[in-house]
Protein backbone atom coordinates (compact mmCIF):
# COMPACT_ATOMS: atom_id res chain seq x y z
CA UNK A 1 0.00 0.00 0.00
CA UNK A 2 1.30 3.47 -0.88
CA UNK A 3 1.52 6.07 1.89
CA UNK A 4 -1.05 8.86 1.82
CA UNK A 5 -0.01 11.84 -0.28
CA UNK A 6 -0.24 15.54 0.46
CA UNK A 7 0.23 18.13 -2.25
CA UNK A 8 2.40 20.97 -0.95
CA UNK A 9 2.14 24.30 -2.76
CA UNK A 10 4.69 26.56 -1.08
CA UNK A 11 6.96 29.05 -2.86
CA UNK A 12 9.54 29.16 -0.05
CA UNK A 13 11.98 26.30 -0.68
CA UNK A 14 13.08 26.03 2.95
CA UNK A 15 9.52 25.80 4.27
CA UNK A 16 8.56 23.39 1.45
CA UNK A 17 11.44 21.08 2.45
CA UNK A 18 10.59 21.35 6.14
CA UNK A 19 6.92 20.51 5.55
CA UNK A 20 7.95 17.52 3.42
CA UNK A 21 10.21 16.27 6.21
CA UNK A 22 7.48 16.67 8.82
CA UNK A 23 5.05 14.72 6.65
CA UNK A 24 7.57 11.95 5.94
CA UNK A 25 8.12 11.56 9.71
CA UNK A 26 4.53 10.35 10.03
CA UNK A 27 4.49 8.23 6.88
CA UNK A 28 2.91 10.74 4.52
CA UNK A 29 4.45 11.39 1.14
CA UNK A 30 4.72 15.07 0.16
CA UNK A 31 4.31 15.80 -3.54
CA UNK A 32 4.87 19.07 -5.35
CA UNK A 33 2.97 20.38 -8.38
CA UNK A 34 4.78 20.69 -11.69
CA UNK A 35 2.41 23.44 -12.79
CA UNK A 36 -1.11 24.57 -12.09
CA UNK A 37 -4.04 22.48 -10.89
CA UNK A 38 -4.74 20.70 -14.19
CA UNK A 39 -1.10 19.75 -14.75
CA UNK A 40 -0.83 18.52 -11.17
CA UNK A 41 -3.96 16.38 -11.51
CA UNK A 42 -2.69 14.89 -14.76
CA UNK A 43 0.69 13.93 -13.31
CA UNK A 44 -0.19 13.14 -9.69
CA UNK A 45 -3.58 11.48 -9.83
CA UNK A 46 -5.25 11.85 -6.45
CA UNK A 47 -4.04 13.34 -3.17
CA UNK A 48 -5.53 13.20 0.28
CA UNK A 49 -4.89 16.83 1.15
CA UNK A 50 -3.44 20.05 -0.19
CA UNK A 51 -1.37 22.48 1.86
CA UNK A 52 -1.36 25.71 -0.12
CA UNK A 53 0.30 29.05 0.55
CA UNK A 54 -2.05 31.99 0.11
CA UNK A 55 -0.14 35.28 0.13
CA UNK A 56 -3.29 37.40 0.10
CA UNK A 57 -6.30 35.70 1.74
CA UNK A 58 -8.87 38.24 0.47
CA UNK A 59 -7.86 37.42 -3.11
CA UNK A 60 -7.33 33.67 -2.77
CA UNK A 61 -10.79 32.36 -3.64
CA UNK A 62 -10.16 31.77 -7.35
CA UNK A 63 -6.88 29.95 -6.72
CA UNK A 64 -8.44 27.76 -4.05
CA UNK A 65 -11.46 27.02 -6.25
CA UNK A 66 -9.16 25.90 -9.07
CA UNK A 67 -7.44 23.39 -6.78
CA UNK A 68 -10.80 22.26 -5.37
CA UNK A 69 -12.16 21.60 -8.88
CA UNK A 70 -9.35 19.22 -9.83
CA UNK A 71 -9.00 17.60 -6.39
CA UNK A 72 -12.61 17.62 -5.12
CA UNK A 73 -12.05 15.01 -2.40
CA UNK A 74 -8.87 16.50 -0.95
CA UNK A 75 -8.85 18.45 2.29
CA UNK A 76 -7.46 21.94 1.69
CA UNK A 77 -5.27 23.59 4.29
CA UNK A 78 -4.51 27.24 3.49
CA UNK A 79 -1.38 28.75 5.04
CA UNK A 80 -0.71 32.46 5.21
CA UNK A 81 1.46 34.95 7.05
CA UNK A 82 -1.40 37.43 6.69
CA UNK A 83 -3.86 35.87 9.10
CA UNK A 84 -3.69 36.29 12.88
CA UNK A 85 -2.64 33.25 14.86
CA UNK A 86 -5.85 32.43 16.75
CA UNK A 87 -8.33 29.60 16.51
CA UNK A 88 -11.26 32.01 16.08
CA UNK A 89 -9.56 33.92 13.26
CA UNK A 90 -8.48 30.66 11.59
CA UNK A 91 -12.00 29.24 11.76
CA UNK A 92 -13.57 32.44 10.41
CA UNK A 93 -11.06 32.65 7.55
CA UNK A 94 -11.51 28.95 6.75
CA UNK A 95 -15.25 29.52 6.44
CA UNK A 96 -14.79 32.53 4.15
CA UNK A 97 -12.30 30.69 1.94
CA UNK A 98 -14.24 27.38 1.96
CA UNK A 99 -11.19 25.40 3.10
CA UNK A 100 -10.83 22.83 5.84
CA UNK A 101 -8.34 24.83 7.91
CA UNK A 102 -6.21 27.95 7.85
CA UNK A 103 -2.75 27.95 9.35
CA UNK A 104 -1.09 31.20 10.35
CA UNK A 105 2.55 31.27 9.30
CA UNK A 106 4.88 30.45 10.83
CA UNK A 107 3.26 27.23 12.00
CA UNK A 108 4.67 24.26 13.87
CA UNK A 109 4.66 20.64 12.79
CA UNK A 110 2.12 19.97 15.56
CA UNK A 111 -0.21 22.60 14.07
CA UNK A 112 0.26 21.06 10.61
CA UNK A 113 -0.48 17.58 11.96
CA UNK A 114 -3.61 18.84 13.74
CA UNK A 115 -4.81 20.59 10.58
CA UNK A 116 -4.37 17.34 8.64
CA UNK A 117 -6.09 15.27 11.33
CA UNK A 118 -2.98 13.28 12.19
CA UNK A 119 -3.47 11.74 15.64
CA UNK A 120 -1.08 12.94 18.35
CA UNK A 121 0.24 9.41 18.95
CA UNK A 122 1.84 9.42 15.49
CA UNK A 123 3.88 12.50 16.33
Amino acid sequence: MNPPRVLVIEPDALLRTLVAEWLEQVGIHAVFPAGGPREAAATLGSVGAIVVDIPSPPHAESVLQAWRRVFPNAAIIAASARVPASDDADNAMAGRLAVNRVLAKPYSRHELYAALGIPARQE
